[in-house]
């Protein structure tokens, strides 16, 4: 390859090349090319002195130099950049360079108030990311889109125009055209709708004609699994306390199966495949198969929150599969398939006969996309080509295997809990009924299922053992915390509660608020916090010193059930209650009630 060294203008002064003699030689040389940062690294090393004596060309070589070449059908330009762009001996000089203007690296961009929808190019236009520098925009497949971005802090150009294009779900290629002689002729921003996997490509070509083959040029496939951060189950909540608890979604694989869901009436986001592949085993005896987190976010809207947990989703709720393969020597800028070497982003399918899955089945098929490509002329036994977006390709089962896979889905898919009222959920001077009915769903279906059985309980005491039952006003002082189970096959599948309150209109009634120090969320289980029973009657706070009424806290758990243990420790009156992680799991709820003492 011939690399031409240019000077701070942009003018050539020298050329460096491992192949025509009489040119300096470089060496420990490493190009990388990454899919995400739209750019490429080049780093290699040049001696300085060559039968002890030092080589004019060294005067060309510095921290202002730029280097140009053209590889695999590419152009690029580069300059020296990192914590270490360049490092010199008193026998050689290495560089480490990036494709990617000095500007963009370097420059800083402002924050951004914004509150209307613009395109992609206005961003770029109000905060002057490209419009100073050489750069233009060519391909734009999401320039019909809008989106409401703003930016309260600084950042470089770099990473903002970054930022500006993944908020349009987008991901881009900077394409470098050079002249004849080596210099700078143009640079291209190529902006394409964010690759899914499935109908949108994005940078790079689906290259249907190539298959990689361990044996024959794939030296090695290695997979490391990992289940950082794993989740399938999330409880949200949107800026400033937004609930979406009344909203619905759905969302399905290529199979046409249920992925992901968030039922009607629930704060919860569920990944039921997810939970059927890695069941919570310590929780399944009480019918929780869910690895579940809080979550509060910025949005304001359910859609937007649907789509937030879904990217999370896809990212966390299954474990991330990291493979590697190591091609054959001569396999980067070969030839193959329809004649074109592979590029980065490119799709490819990778087999290796050398793995056998839990079912049975020989043979690792995936489709992958190249997300970044390792080349080193001088040592090519590092070259390596990474792979992401991968998706392990199916092979034809038979009806046999299929109707166990989908009685596994069936079994793993969870109950959706619903408890319907004929009269409301509150009464009035004592007076009334009204019937609480148990229903639950499987899964998205609108059928309902009937239980085997089902246990319903008054304040944690088990009341009755029926579908519906009636509550009258006068068995309700204050309120009361009606929840219901329901067992199918002998286990608990689901769990709903409500309150029930009994309002007297004689008096002003007395409201309860539950002060907490230390926030209601807390993140990595660092939970420490005191929780205030505060009475307040006509607007003013009464028993402030906690010696009129008796205050009695109790504890329920994520799965809806009542937490004897802790309420029997804390049966005491107490206005105020410390809580920390040992008395919290994921998630509880508490509740405290306030009774006079005369």
């Amino acid at each position: 390859m011939l690399i031409n060294v240019l000077d701070s203008q942009l003018r050539k002064v020298a050329m460096l090349s491992n192949d025509i003699p009489g040119l300096p030689n470089y060496y420990n040389d490493e190009f990388h090319d990454y899919l995400d940062q739209g750019a490429t690294t080049h780093k290699f090393t040049v001696s300085k002195i060559i039968n002890n004596k030092l080589q004019d060309y060294v005067q060309f070589l510095s921290h202002q130099s730029y280097f140009s070449f053209r590889k695999n059908g590419k152009d690029y330009l580069m300059s020296p950049a990192s914590s270490q762009a360049v490092h010199e001996t008193s026998s050689e000089i290495s560089f480490v360079c990036v494709s990617l203007d000095r500007e963009l690296m370097n420059e800083m961009s402002n924050p951004l108030a914004n509150t209307a929808s613009h395109n992609i190019q206005w961003y770029f236009d109000q905060m002057g990311l490209i419009s100073r520098t050489q750069i233009k925009i060519g391909i734009n497949e999401v320039s019909n889109l809008t989106r409401t971005i703003s930016y309260d802090g600084q950042e470089t150009k770099l990473s903002r125009l970054i930022s500006v294009i993944n908020n349009f779900n987008a991901e881009f290629e900077f394409i470098t055209k050079l002249n004849n002689d080596g210099t700078l002729d143009s640079v291209t921003l190529n902006i394409y709708k964010e690759n899914d996997g499935q109908n949108v490509q994005g940078v790079g070509t689906k290259r249907d004609d190539v298959r990689l083959s361990f044996g024959k040029n794939i030296e090695d496939v290695t997979v490391d699994v990992s289940d950082d951060g794993f989740f399938n189950a999330c409880y949200m909540t949107g800026a400033d306390g937004y609930s979406w608890k009344n909203y619905d979604f759905s969302y399905k694989n290529a199979d046409g199966v249920e992925e992901f869901f968030k039922r009607k009436g629930s704060e919860i986001a569920y990944a039921p495949l997810s939970a059927q592949m890695f069941p919570s085993q310590l929780k399944t005896d009480k019918g929780d198969i869910w690895t579940s987190i809080d979550e509060t976010t910025e949005y304001k809207n359910a859609n937007d929150m649907w789509g937030y947990i879904v990217s999370k989703f896809k990212q966390y709720a299954y474990h991330q599969i990291t493979y590697t393969v190591t091609p054959s020597a001569t396999l980067l800028g070969q030839l193959i398939g329809d004649g074109r070497p592979l590029q980065k982003g490119d799709t490819v399918i990778i087999q290796d006969n050398n793995y056998i899955d839990i079912n049975g089945t020989v043979g690792l098929i995936l489709s992958a996309r190249v997300s970044e490509i390792i080349e080193s002329e001088s040592n090519p036994e590092n070259n390596q080509i990474i792979f992401s977006n991968y998706k392990k390709l199916k092979s034809q089962a038979s009806a046999d295997i299929q109707s166990i896979v989908s009685q596994l889905v069936d079994e793993a898919t969870p109950y959706f809990a619903d408890i319907v009222t004929s009269n409301g959920v509150q009464f009035k001077n004592g007076t009334g009924s009204t019937t609480l009915s148990a229903h639950i769903y499987k899964g998205s279906a609108t059928t309902e299922t009937t239980a085997d059985s089902y246990e319903w309980s008054k304040d944690g005491t088990v009341v009755a053992n029926a579908q519906t039952i009636t509550v009258d006003a006068s068995g309700v002082v204050d309120k009361a915390v009606y929840s219901f189970k329901a067992i199918v096959g002998g286990k608990v599948v689901a769990s709903q509660s409500v309150t029930i309150t009994n309002v007297d209109d004689g008096t002003s009634p007395i409201n309860l608020v539950i002060d907490s120090s230390n926030g209601y969320q807390f993140k990595n289980n660092i939970i420490n916090t005191t929780f205030t029973a505060i009475l307040y009657q006509n607007n003013k706070e009464i028993d402030s010193e906690g010696t009129r009424y008796a205050y009695i806290w109790s504890k329920t758990n994520s799965d809806g059930t009542v937490d004897t243990a802790w309420n029997l420790a804390h049966q005491t009156s107490q206005k105020s209650i410390t809580i920390t992680n040992k008395d919290v799991w994921q998630r509880a709820t508490f509740d405290c009630s306030a009774e006079p003492l005369n």
